[in-house]
């Protein structure tokens, strides 16, 4: 959001120095400088009134005049010979006569005439040290300062208003997105982001009826499924402890074993439902995560085919988790890498200053990177042929998810540098105890 911010301000800026350079350009390139046409009429007036005096009282008491007028204004009265003036002005003097005996000049305050003799030409131009014409420039740069001021603390406010209605946005996002599905955006008016907020919760409640619609449809066939499969299991049983043909007893023991599956299955769907409901609770202790491993370890050593070993921290780290649900994630983790390692499965501990990483490494022929965004999503299969017997019902990872996410952890997926497949469980470290403390 920093960058939207950033960007917000700086297309503020723009628009501000680009509405100030077109009314430069309107005002006083393409439009009549009235500023301009008023200077001009003003110097034209003096001279006119000055020239008068010249006329009916001679030159001295004409340039007395100008003198007092530079006096009473703070500006100051130089005279030029013609040859000595600068380009512009030189080149207006130098025209025809006829011409207005006065010249101002565009880019500077100041006011070049003479009198009936044209070979002296004056000058008044405002006093730099004059404390008048310093108090109108600092007024002029202070006015200025004033409106970039004004501008850049309204940009800044702009910016700050929307910030903290769309970070309260954001939050609500975040929420809904961690699995509150009755998280909503505020529809108060000093919340209110247009009509963004109304249209977030719009969508929130259509996502909320689909995943609600989804979770109890999941739930509903796992129980209904229940029931029909024990009666099939125990019916092919019972047929199996009757006088059958060795093709019969072939047939019921198949029909025996499709139906355990279908049993797993069920299992797997009504626990899934179970740790994905925003219900569910979980039963945190705090335990030496390496005295946790080690009482673990000979039970998936004798499980799996493979040599199975573990990397265990230098120094004991408590930490707090349920016991029960992570040892469902690690036996899930430790199951897939079984199915798919070559000769070993290798467990991993490291810690940083804020969590603490279980690593599952195998070397058999890992999972290809275009299945890690969704490798951990319900009855996702990264095998197109579905084998159960590696690829499961798809819904083992997805519970590991859902375990990590009630510990407020998370799971990642990546290469392993035994060749294989390295799935990571990260837990926070917000009990971190250390022995040694």
């Amino acid at each position: 959001m920093r960058r939207f911010y950033m960007e917000s301000l700086f297309g503020l800026v723009v628009i501000f120095f680009v509405s100030m350079m077109t009314y430069e350009l309107v005002v006083y390139e393409w439009a009549t400088d009235y500023d301009m046409v008023f200077e001009e009429r003003e110097a034209e007036a003096l001279h006119d009134m000055v020239s008068s005096i010249e006329k009916f009282q001679g030159k001295d008491a004409a340039l007395e005049m100008v003198q007092n007028y530079a006096r009473k204004t703070e500006m100051l009265l130089a005279t030029f010979a013609p040859e000595s003036l600068p380009a512009n002005a030189g080149a207006y003097f130098s025209q025809p006569q006829g011409k207005p005996l006065i010249y101002i000049d565009d880019e500077q305050p100041v006011v070049w005439f003479h009198f009936s003799d044209p070979t002296v030409i004056y000058r008044l131009s405002p006093d730099p040290d004059s404390p008048l014409h310093k108090a109108i420039n600092f007024d002029d740069s202070i006015g200025l300062a004033f409106l970039f001021a004004g501008f850049a603390a309204h940009s800044l406010f702009v910016v700050w208003f929307l910030s903290r209605r769309v970070r309260n946005l954001e939050k609500t996002a975040m929420a809904f997105a961690a699995g509150d599905l009755n998280a909503r955006a505020s529809l108060d008016g000093s919340q209110r982001l247009g009509t963004l907020n109304q249209t977030f919760n719009l969508m929130a409640d259509k996502i909320a009826r689909l995943v609600t619609s989804s979770k109890a449809l999941t739930n509903a066939v796992a129980h209904e499924l229940r029931t029909p499969v024990f009666r099939i299991q125990w019916q092919a049983e019972m047929l199996a402890e009757t006088q059958l043909t060795s093709l019969q007893s072939a047939k019921i023991a198949s029909i025996v074993e499709d139906t355990e599956e279908m049993e797993q299955m069920v299992d797997e769907l009504l626990y899934f439902a179970r740790v994905d409901h925003s219900g569910f609770k979980i039963t945190p202790q705090t335990q030496d995560i390496n005295a946790w491993i080690q009482y673990q370890l000979p039970r998936w050593q004798q499980d799996s085919n493979q040599a199975v070993s573990a990397e265990l921290l230098p120094e004991p780290v408590s930490i707090s988790f349920d016991p029960y649900l992570m040892k469902r994630s690690l036996n899930n983790l430790m199951g897939n890498a079984a199915k798919f390692a070559a000769s070993k499965i290798q467990i991993r501990l490291q810690v940083n200053t804020s969590s603490l990483h279980i690593e599952v490494h195998d070397d058999g022929e890992g999972i290809g990177e275009e299945h890690w965004p969704y490798i951990f999503d319900a009855f996702y299969s990264a095998n197109p042929a579905r084998d159960k017997r590696q690829t499961g019902f798809g819904l083992g990872l997805a519970i590991v998810r859902q375990i990590m996410l009630r510990h407020q952890g998370e799971v990642t997926v990546g290469r392993s540098d035994l060749g294989g497949a390295c799935f990571t469980l990260i837990l926070p470290l917000s009990a971190r105890n250390d022995s040694g403390a």
